[in-house]
């Protein structure tokens, strides 16, 4: 039986997935879901009338725009997931964006809708593996929101100014995003 606590790997394993988790996922996040919300100038719009809708807003925003845009897991267990078998030892992919835009689950999946309900997207894992920082996230990024609908109402994206996407297949970010205000 081993001892609690962490060996060295596993701390260093852990140490620098809370760096990436609070840093990079939340940097990615924020303009991803600014960008998905200045794509949408009616949402924005209906944002900047009703602030009471930031909360389901940052939910849609990440439903819509995923920080990450993938997870791999080994498989503990033998199973059937839908049909498949999968097997102990197994690499298993949860592809966030795919999943948070399934019809039979969010129906009109992929028009963005701030006020959305329920919205039980994956973009923070789930079960054991659901995000430790989720809820300061959710708070970090509807702090933002609520404070650029409410001091920019004119905000838009700058027109023949695509955003840079960032180059990566774990991370869905943007390198520039560059904007407007009237």
């Amino acid at each position: 039986m081993r001892e609690a606590g962490l060996r060295a790997d596993e701390f260093e394993t852990m140490f620098f997935l809370f760096g990436v988790a609070g840093n990079e996922t939340l940097r990615n996040g924020l303009p991803g879901g600014l960008y998905s919300l200045l794509s949408h100038p009616d949402q924005y719009a209906q944002l900047s009338r009703r602030p009471d809708l930031v909360a389901p807003a940052v939910e849609e925003m990440l439903r819509f725009w995923p920080p990450v845009l993938e997870f791999r897991r080994t498989a503990v267990r033998d199973m059937v997931l839908a049909g498949q078998s999968i097997r102990a030892g197994d690499k298993v992919v949860v592809y966030h964006a795919s999943a948070n835009r399934d019809e039979s689950v969010f129906p009109d999946a992929d028009r963005l809708d701030i006020a959305r309900t329920p919205n039980d997207h994956v973009s923070f894992g789930f079960g054991p593996h659901f995000c430790v920082g989720a809820r300061l996230a959710r708070v970090q990024m509807a702090t933002l929101i609520r404070r650029v609908v409410a001091e920019l109402p004119g905000l838009e994206l700058a027109s023949g100014a695509p955003p840079k996407r960032l180059v990566s297949n774990f991370q869905n970010g943007l390198k520039a995003l560059r904007v407007r205000w009237r």
